[in-house]
């Protein structure tokens, strides 16, 4: 199945522009220049005034606390009341689902909401526009034509390709027969639950081949819809993100079908937990402990940014440990997956919502231009986690704004130094420059961060 929601302006100074979405995406509209879609001379509208997140075929909104408020088929779906902050305003505003036909009102401009399926047939190739999204448990997909059609025998459905690595996607990654009481891996025993986050769950498990333990994580896709296309997509690009190999990188090792439970991936198993885990017990770290793991997190990253791949979902949760004391080894996890899940289309919607989870630790282009993410992004993220890590709070300042997206939009940052004023001048430089706003101010690359953060510690 192929989908693509467009957005097509009916009225106001932008009526005839058309904006088309086929891949998970987040557009927002406002005054600001930095809008994907900015109307500077309308009084009526606000600097960031809604926020659509696409995933097709779905599609929401959510009002980021506009002044004059959003309406959607002549509701009002939000704003901010009198003396609101637009973060306290879009922290009330409920997430509007649209659908083909619906129009959003802000100011003088009206868009029109169009929704296209396309299906294609199983038999004749051919690609079809449907009304909806077909069930895949209801059955392949048959064009009218071929329906016409009585086939002369049942046809068997082809045999599944090996393909490496990932060749147990296809046959049955959706398949809702399978209602096993607990998860299963085909050739891992499940030994127990290690965590569970926001793509999924962690399993302890053992590789039936050689009794090696690894990390399993098995993520659910977003349902039925998500088909054979799309999970092609993520197969090919996995693929690529599976041949990564460093020390302070976290291996994936294997990857298949789960199931009901979606798909999954066999990773190397770190047995010292995640930073998170560590946050957990200690409370906010000395500068002595996080240094050195924020040290070796960057080299993994570093020398993933020399080979042209972008994380785009580093947080503490991500940076896992192997031993303890001097043998402490930190790793990067989950390369590529959270990038290549979403954009084949197979995640359910992340901004739309509070999204607090990875939202926090990412900066503002990420909103802005969500697809087009590129290194100094993850430098953003890695220094809000470095900061995370010494203060045990976030970057951005929610005392006021109360709203993750409109903090986020509206650069609402406080110098580490604020958070923790015995911290060195060199190393809060150096956090602080990380998570610069403008990413023109930043340090381009992890290398860059490493570097320097290296030098500031030396200086401690």
């Amino acid at each position: 199945m192929r989908s693509v929601v467009i957005l097509r302006a009916v009225k106001g100074p932008r009526s005839g522009r058309v904006f088309e979405f086929d891949r998970h995406d987040i557009f927002v509209f406002g005054r600001s220049e930095e809008c994907q879609c900015s109307i500077p001379d309308d009084p009526y509208i606000s600097s960031n005034h809604f926020l659509l997140e696409v995933n097709p075929p779905d599609v929401e909104l959510r009002d980021l606390g506009s002044k004059n408020g959003t309406h959607v088929n002549g509701e009002k779906a939000g704003s901010r009341e009198k003396g609101e902050t637009p973060g306290e305003g879009a922290a009330k505003a409920k997430t509007v689902p649209l659908k083909r036909g619906d129009v959003i009102k802000a100011g003088k401009t009206e868009f029109e909401v169009q929704v296209k399926v396309f299906e294609e047939c199983v038999r004749c190739g051919r690609e079809t526009q449907t009304d909806t999204p077909h069930d895949e448990t209801k059955g392949r997909f048959l064009c009218p034509a071929c329906s016409a059609v009585k086939p002369e025998s049942p046809s068997p459905a082809p045999a599944a390709k090996a393909e490496g690595h990932l060749s147990r996607f296809m046959a049955g990654a959706l398949s809702p027969e399978r209602a096993e009481a607990g998860p299963r891996f085909p050739g891992y025993e499940v030994e127990r639950e290690l965590r569970s986050g926001g793509m999924g769950r962690v399993y302890l498990c053992r590789r039936v081949s050689d009794g090696r333990l690894v990390a399993v994580k098995s993520i659910k896709t977003r349902g039925s819809r998500a088909m054979v296309r799309q999970i092609e997509l993520f197969k090919r690009e996995m693929a690529v993100a599976m041949s990564l190999r460093h020390p302070n990188i976290v291996e994936f090792l294997d990857g298949g079908d789960a199931g009901t439970a979606g798909v999954f991936f066999a990773m190397e198993y770190c047995d010292a937990g995640s930073v998170t885990d560590l946050l957990d017990k200690k409370g906010p770290l000395k500068l002595s402990e996080a240094g050195p793991i924020m040290l070796q997190a960057l080299q993994g990253l570093a020398f993933a940014h020399s080979k042209d791949f972008v994380h785009r979902d580093l947080k503490p949760h991500n940076i896992l440990l192997h031993g303890l004391g001097e043998e402490r080894t930190a790793k990067v996890a989950d390369f590529g997956l959270a990038k290549n899940f979403t954009l084949a289309g197979l995640s359910g919607m992340t901004a739309s919502g509070q999204g607090g989870g990875t939202m926090v630790f990412s900066p503002k282009e990420q909103l802005r231009d969500f697809r087009s993410v590129r290194p100094v992004s993850d430098v953003f993220s890695m220094g809000a986690t470095l900061y995370h890590m010494l203060t045990g709070k976030f970057v951005y300042d929610l005392s006021v704004e109360r709203d993750l997206c409109a903090a986020i939009l509206k650069d609402r940052l406080i110098p580490i130094r604020k958070r923790k004023d015995d911290l060195p001048e060199e190393v809060a430089d150096a956090v602080d420059k990380a998570t610069a706003p403008d990413l023109r101010q930043r340090f381009q690359t992890a290398g860059e961060f490493r570097d320097a953060l290296a030098e500031a510690l030396k200086k401690a």
